[in-house]
């Protein structure tokens, strides 16, 4: 018996719900035309971003900072469609010397990173995604059930598969090496993504359907330790240095692409590769939006982000094999595949 049916079945098959890999905007998830003042997003949002640079708009929210910004309700708050343009990764300097953006020697543009770019243009399309088979509960912000934690994880894992999809240098492994690091990293992307998602809160993490995991919630208490380390030693480092959406999606490759993923030794040189291009890439990024006093500092304080994922994401592991163990949580079949041993995901479910 196959051990990895349903993702083998995942990542050989179509995208989901038909989506392309065409470029999404980042803030609001309408069509892209490239990457503006430092993210991927359309005119619209562009437009508005060096807007409210120039003219210096002061915007404020009248519902706590949290207003849904898509396609559809983008015009709706301002002060929040603001905010997710600078969490996307937009900077009000790239407005203000937009007239200096050409080289001194007269040799054209500076040129973008073209591997911070894909790895915004696939957030942006898992995104859309997840804006589209994702239903956000009625009642928002409302304290999360075991079902929405699994729900949400599963639903998690679905989405690291289109994004890593969506990625050429995974394209171009061979099957086998595909598979050992989306099973090497899946906990992990549960961790970091919920930290990141979270940034906007204090002392909670927030899941994909907009439901809320206090720290300390009597109603899912398997998973306390788990959701209190996530804040603790991610999202509040993460809020502390005021990490953008380029930060975030370089960290969350930098973390996939590991040459020591068990399963991936017939492709270990290629991922060794496309680590160091990306660690080179992430780099230059911290030097340019950095002052130069301040680049060694934020660069390892970022990178110091991952050994405390890895640890979080251990003890997800363990939570899961727990609610398989005593049944306490249901636990579906690419859960399974992903999260556990081979010994524990080989069972006789059909």
């Amino acid at each position: 018996m196959n051990l990895n049916a349903e993702l083998t079945r995942q990542v050989e098959g179509s995208s989901l719900n038909g989506l392309s890999s065409e470029s999404l905007c980042a803030i609001c998830g309408d069509k892209a035309t490239g990457k503006h003042y430092g993210a991927v997003s359309c005119d619209g949002c562009k437009g508005f971003f060096r807007r409210t640079i120039r003219k210096r708009h002061a915007y404020s929210c009248r519902f706590n900072r949290n207003c849904v910004v898509d396609k559809a309700q983008r015009n709706t708050c301002r002060s929040c469609r603001f905010d997710e343009c600078m969490r996307r990764g937009m900077k009000k300097e790239a407005v203000q010397s937009e007239r200096d953006r050409i080289r001194p020697n007269g040799s054209g543009p500076i040129p973008d990173d073209p591997l911070l770019d894909a790895l915004l243009s696939a957030e942006a399309i898992v995104r859309q995604l997840r804006s589209s088979v994702i239903t956000r509960t009625v009642d928002a912000r409302r304290q999360a059930t075991t079902g929405d934690v699994t729900d949400s994880m599963n639903q998690q894992l679905t989405l690291m598969v289109e994004w890593a999809k969506n990625l050429q240098e995974f394209q171009r492994l061979p099957l086998g090496s595909q598979i050992a690091l989306l099973r090497h990293f899946s906990a992990q992307h549960l961790v970091m993504c919920a930290a990141f998602r979270s940034i906007h809160l204090n002392d909670a993490v927030c899941l994909t359907n907009e439901t809320c995991l206090p720290r300390d919630t009597p109603k899912v208490p398997d998973v306390n330790r788990v959701a209190a380390r996530i804040v603790d030693h991610l999202t509040t480092p993460m809020r502390q240095l005021q990490m953008n959406e380029i930060e975030y999606v370089a960290l969350k490759a930098i973390a996939f692409f590991d040459p020591l993923a068990k399963g991936v030794e017939e492709s270990h040189h290629d991922i060794n590769d496309t680590r160091q291009k990306l660690l080179d890439s992430f780099e230059r990024h911290v030097r340019q939006v950095s002052p130069l006093r301040d680049t060694p500092r934020r660069f390892s304080n970022l990178l110091l982000l991952l050994p405390p994922m890895l640890a979080i994401a251990r003890d997800l592991i363990e939570d899961v094999q727990m609610a398989k163990l005593f049944g306490l949580a249901a636990i579906d079949r690419l859960m399974q595949e992903l999260l556990l041993p081979p010994d524990s995901s080989s069972d006789k479910s059909p």
